[in-house]
């Protein structure tokens, strides 16, 4: 699981995955009559080069004039289509906000149970770190009465040894 960044972006994360011909095509679909001028204007000029290639300099001039005029044609579309397309643009970036917005709070509250886990983990740590360290603390303790017991054992047996070279 990748875990939530701040740097990411709507927008330029959507663009970037996207294929060289998918951006094209979702660019067409944006401005559909700004392609028509551009194949218009290609088509243009390339008649325009035939017709020099063959010596037809009027003609040649035909398709160079043809070509201005498309390419204004171009451009008035793309105007024109940035401002009718532009208002439904405006109400898809009201949905792409909306949809960030609950993107934004889906990798937050994501965030959020990833913190939690980690200070469940941690708590869990420190209680077992806690229990190994009374348990420790219980085994020297432990230990040490056991070593007493030991000493005084000794002092038992050295005591009743001694006892016992006495009465012989």
């Amino acid at each position: 699981m990748s875990l939530p960044s701040s740097f990411d972006t709507a927008d330029q994360n959507d663009l970037n995955q996207l294929v060289f011909h998918e951006k094209i095509i979702k660019h067409c679909k944006q401005q559909p009559l700004v392609p028509l001028g551009v194949l218009g204007t290609t088509g243009a000029i390339i008649l325009a080069i035939k017709n020099m290639k063959n010596g037809d300099k009027r003609r040649a001039n035909y398709w160079f004039r043809w070509r201005v005029g498309l390419q204004g044609a171009t451009v008035v579309a793309l105007v024109i289509g940035s401002l009718i397309y532009g208002g439904t643009s405006a109400a898809a970036k009201k949905t792409q906000d909306d949809l960030n917005r609950e993107k934004a709070k889906k990798r937050e509250a994501l965030w959020i149970q990833e913190l939690e886990r980690r200070d469940e983990e941690s708590k869990a740590r420190r209680k077992k770190a806690q229990e190994a360290r009374s348990k420790s603390q219980q085994m020297a303790e432990e230990s040490s009465k056991l070593q007493d017991e030991l000493k005084k054992l000794e002092q038992e047996i050295k005591l009743s040894a001694q006892g016992k070279s006495n009465k012989d």
